[in-house]
């Protein structure tokens, strides 16, 4: 993973599957939600529920509602971008993410080993003495095809 670049995102809009987790539960395949959603998203499911897909498809995963920094729980919303509230269909979760500061890094390699890793090195990185301070609002991953993602962490 390369050396982060600070960015200012615009502010979107994603429907798609929700769960409540933390980082402990997700350490473990006896309590982990975030691969049960991804497998979802493989079978297809909900591309077809969204058909107004924006972003040319590309699965997005948005971190936020944390409460308490980076080792409480916080929630998780995987699915697609889509133009606001009217296109999320009935039985998923919708989520408007504010604009805002961020700091983008890239990881690549096959998921899910290449995005566990670029999170632990993103963890390492804010931990750095004069590194930015992470916002913890909103944080987002935005999967460009099956071996490359970019993340977005909000900085203050």
């Amino acid at each position: 993973m390369g050396k982060p670049v600070r960015t200012s995102e615009s502010g979107f809009f994603v429907a798609g599957y929700e769960a409540r987790t933390s980082r402990v539960a997700e350490a473990s395949s006896q309590t982990a939600k975030i691969p049960a959603l991804w497998e979802k998203i493989e079978r297809g499911e909900l591309e077809l529920l969204i058909p107004k897909r924006l972003a040319k498809g590309k699965p997005f995963v948005v971190y936020y509602n944390y409460e308490s920094g980076s080792e409480g729980p916080f929630s998780v919303l995987l699915g697609y971008q889509v133009i606001g509230q009217d296109d999320v269909p009935v039985g998923l979760s919708g989520l408007n993410v504010p604009a805002g500061r961020y700091l983008m890094f890239t990881a690549e390699g096959p998921r899910p080993g290449s995005v566990t890793q670029a999170w632990h090195e993103i963890h390492a990185y804010f931990e750095q003495p004069g590194a930015p301070q992470r916002a913890y609002t909103f944080d987002y991953e935005v999967h460009e095809n099956s071996l490359r993602v970019s993340v977005f962490v909000a900085i203050r």
